[in-house]
């Protein structure tokens, strides 16, 4: 006779969890009737896949690289990391830096930090048909942090709910970056998708973004949603672009009135809510890859948009660390935070 965790494993009706491999990556699903949420266990735990159900639409972007775990093989080490090599898309939790490489107290960190690329561990907290809820967890390996992250999906809900947690396992005070990284794109994403923000908050483009097909060519800042672009015209900072339009550009919105977003597709009427705890994650950095990036790694293939809530300014962490922009954790402490992510229909 089957056992009961073994029925609850494999049952096709309510919530539901789901672990298997694809190729030599672990992979985990959470699903309900509205939404399946898949994660790469074996790389960062990444959110790889937010699928609205009854739409078939799938927010995240897929990259023209396909999934890799951090043992994959590069023709030199790169001085960044591993990360823009092993990117594949979807949704990464930055930590304890993100940005460019880095030195953290004598140890050298690459792209976007080390949360995004080990391995994670889960244990499985409540397996019902009506709530599923299980618990990750990384220690990190060049800093002394553990990292757990609980997620919870209810039956009938499009809504995700994590509740994440930093303990500093050193013996004296630890000062990081902590961010979320989620990639949006194609079906979901097209010209028609517009970021809802409440008020009119504090928009920058640093000098440091500006490259080719960005329609800015000096830094620039205003207030939310329009900025004067290069030609003359204002910018509509709130919009996608279509891949046609091969436009590149990424900014930082600072003195939110709300910590929360909507991005919405009005084509299709559908929409991602997204709501953080504004002590932890301060600011929100765009991430506006229409097709306009021609150099490593993207040459021009790259139609995403990330709308990323982050702890810190942009830049590097010794940047970020100087300007007092970063988070303090004395020895042996825990710090807690949360995040929740929402699909919606709209009509």
């Amino acid at each position: 006779m089957q056992s009961k965790e073994a029925y609850l494993h494999t049952r096709n009706y309510g919530c539901r969890i789901r672990q298997y491999f694809w190729k030599d990556i672990e992979m985990l699903s959470l699903e309900n009737d509205v939404i399946k949420v898949v994660l790469s266990l074996g790389k960062g735990a990444d959110i790889v896949e937010f699928l609205y159900k009854s739409r078939d639409v799938d927010f995240m972007w897929h990259s023209f690289n396909e999934q890799k775990n951090s043992r994959h093989q590069s023709t030199i080490a790169p001085a960044g990391g591993n990360f823009l090599d092993s990117y594949g898309g979807g949704w990464q939790e930055l930590f304890p830096t993100y940005g460019g490489n880095t030195m953290y107290r004598g140890g050298q960190i690459g792209v976007h930090g080390e949360a995004c690329l080990y391995p994670w561990s889960y244990e499985v907290l409540l397996d019902t048909p009506e709530c599923i809820r299980v618990k990750l967890s990384l220690r990190t390996i060049r800093t002394p942090f553990l990292l757990e992250k609980t997620m919870t999906l209810q039956e009938h809900s499009g809504l995700l709910q994590m509740e994440q947690s930093c303990t500093n396992l050193g013996s004296t005070i630890q000062k990081f970056m902590w961010g979320h990284h989620p990639a949006f794109g194609y079906p979901f994403l097209d010209e028609s998708v517009k970021l809802r923000l409440k008020g009119t908050p504090h928009v920058r483009v640093p000098a440091e973004t500006i490259a080719n097909r960005c329609p800015f060519d000096r830094e620039t800042e205003g207030n939310w949603p329009l900025l004067p672009g290069k030609d003359g015209e204002m910018v509509d900072m709130s919009r996608a672009r279509d891949a046609a339009d091969r436009i590149y550009m990424e900014y930082c919105i600072s003195d939110l009135e709300e910590s929360s977003y909507e991005l919405v597709n009005q084509n299709l009427g559908l929409g991602m809510r997204m709501t953080w705890d504004p002590a932890v994650f301060r600011y929100l950095w765009i991430w506006g890859m229409y097709c306009g990036h021609e150099e490593y790694p993207w040459y021009g293939r790259a139609y995403t948009m990330g709308v990323e809530p982050w702890s810190s300014m942009p830049g590097s962490y010794e940047a970020a660390l100087e300007k007092g922009e970063v988070l303090s954790l004395e020895a042996g402490k825990t710090m807690r935070t949360w995040l929740k992510a929402e699909a919606f229909a709209e009509g």
